[in-house]
């Protein structure tokens, strides 16, 4: 995998995680609208929010900004852009 697609990666699971947020904030404010919302056991919903979802997302952006920074050799002395970049 390269770095702009790893980069890519983390841009999507970002993504993943913000939409999932704004699902749990939507799903979350029709239970309370809604009196009659938890008595039929969710059916209209479709799915419940998924707080993993979200956590495991940002945890991998982490874990990956952490290998990519590791491996950007670019500097003045240097003039590789990443370890093991042979131009």
């Amino acid at each position: 995998m390269t770095v702009e697609q790893k980069i890519d990666y983390m841009i999507q699971s970002l993504h993943l995680a913000k939409e999932e947020i704004s699902y749990a904030k939507e799903y979350l404010n029709k239970s309370v609208k809604d009196k009659d919302f938890y008595q039929y056991g969710h059916m209209g919903q479709g799915r419940n929010p998924n707080g993993t979802l979200i956590r495991e997302s940002l945890k991998q952006v982490g874990r990956m900004a952490n290998i990519i920074a590791n491996d950007v050799v670019l500097s003045p002395y240097c003039s590789q852009l990443f370890k093991g970049d042979d131009k």
